[in-house]
């Protein structure tokens, strides 16, 4: 029977795919941030019936703030471990001499971020002001910036299922610790919940997982000053390009937390993060993508055809799902998420569609090295998105946002079809 529907042109050619590295890669990095999305979906939850709407939006904005320091403290290091850590003849050394670099990078990243965010606005200074906070602040973006580049190993590697066991005991530990904070640290004790939930994740990955990817691994205080040359060398530009491509998820709660308020940032937060976890699809699959083509550049364009029959295959469902009946999911946080976000919602889940083909196309262009075109689109959408959502939220509010990201990143893929396609799109021959 099994046998006879594998000779079926269309069954035949599914299994073909859903037999291929490029798909099981991908599928373990899309089951990861499945599970990341259903436990911090249940963590949201959590969070949004035991603290206002005022203290989601002041620790929406400091997560993100985090989010950006731990960016920035990879030195684009992530790239560098995928494209050459598999034909690394000492694997180990070269990962600790990334950490090394990168944990000092992200320390004075968050320093760097907190100074100018306590300058340029009232809404969330206190984390400069208060040494726990600071402290607390500075420690949670060095550790996601190290399990960043644990996630980049275990891709290099072919791994990609340890992603999934790292993020089911970050959302598991995470889920629980906003009940212990919240009568100590308020809005801070959701951060605490999040960080404090990195670090346990951490030690399972440096404890059990990395050493299973690597052979006998041990963590080693190593500086070779020539490798960290040849990573930028290879990086730098993917560096600065993940940077701008970034500025949108992380500066955009700070654009609303200070345009309208941390309250309405609280519901602007809830839509942007449901949204994002469906831009989590092709961003995984197109990871896998260049998995795959720095591993083998002769399968590039076969599994580029491949990479976009997976990526809407999943998106799609999801983006019918979340329009029909994302406000019933809304309910869960509560009746007003349900009514002030439901809107926002239905129109950035759209841009994932966009999202897809800018994601693969940029994929192709790092396998080819062609990095500064990749840097053009993504500064581009950064340019595109932020400016045009600033000027959206004072005329429309939310909403406007909703449209401004949208409508960037439908006119930057359509132009990205019309002018780019001969380059990278599998042709019938």
């Amino acid at each position: 029977m099994f046998d006879t529907l594998k000779r079926v042109p269309l069954v035949g050619h599914a299994l073909s795919v859903a037999s291929s590295s490029l798909f099981t890669n991908a599928f373990y990095m899309m089951l990861g941030q499945a599970i990341l999305a259903v436990l911090g979906f249940a963590f949201w939850v959590v969070v949004a019936r035991y603290y206002t709407e005022a203290e989601v939006g002041y620790s929406s904005a400091i997560i993100s703030m985090l989010g950006l320091a731990s960016l920035v403290g990879h030195i684009g290091l992530e790239t560098f471990i995928v494209r050459f850590l598999p034909r690394s003849e000492n694997p180990a050394r070269l990962l600790n001499t990334c950490l090394v670099y990168s944990c000092a990078a992200t320390l004075v990243a968050g320093l760097a971020i907190v100074g100018i965010q306590s300058l340029g606005s009232s809404e969330i200074a206190f984390v400069a002001r208060q040494p726990l906070f600071l402290g607390a602040f500075v420690l949670f973006a060095v550790v996601g910036s190290v399990s960043s580049l644990f996630g980049a190993t275990y891709i290099a590697c072919r791994r990609s299922s340890f992603l999934a066991i790292k993020a089911t005991v970050l959302g598991c530990v995470k889920l629980f610790l906003p009940l212990v904070f919240v009568g100590y640290f308020r809005a801070f004790g959701i951060v605490a919940s999040w960080g404090l939930a990195s670090i346990v994740a951490l030690i399972v990955s440096l404890t059990v997982l990395v050493p299973r990817v690597i052979p006998d691994y041990v963590l080693a205080f190593e500086t070779g000053a020539r490798l960290v040359r040849r990573a930028w060398g290879f990086s730098g530009f993917s560096y600065v390009t993940n940077i701008v491509g970034a500025l949108p998820k992380f500066i955009m709660p700070l654009v609303v937390i200070n345009a309208l308020g941390p309250e309405a940032n609280g519901y602007f937060y809830i839509a942007w993060a449901m949204a994002s976890v469906l831009h989590y699809i092709p961003g995984s699959v197109a990871q896998s993508l260049f998995a795959e083509g720095a591993n083998d550049r002769r399968t590039l364009r076969h599994n580029i055809g491949r990479a976009f029959q997976i990526g809407f295959a999943i998106l799609l469902p999801c983006i019918a799902f979340l329009i029909l009946f994302g406000d019933k999911v809304l309910l869960a946080f509560g009746q007003t998420y349900s009514e002030r976000s439901m809107e926002l919602l239905r129109i950035l889940v759209l841009a994932g569609m966009p999202a897809t083909l800018e994601r693969i196309y940029f994929s192709v262009l790092r396998v080819y090295g062609r990095l500064r075109e990749v840097l053009f689109w993504r500064i581009a959408i950064s340019a595109s998105v932020l400016g045009a959502s600033y000027y959206a939220v004072g005329v429309a509010g939310l909403v406007g946002i909703g449209w401004a990201v949208f409508g960037a990143h439908s006119i930057v893929a359509a132009l990205i079809l019309v002018t780019r396609t001969g380059m990278w799109l599998p042709r019938d021959r």
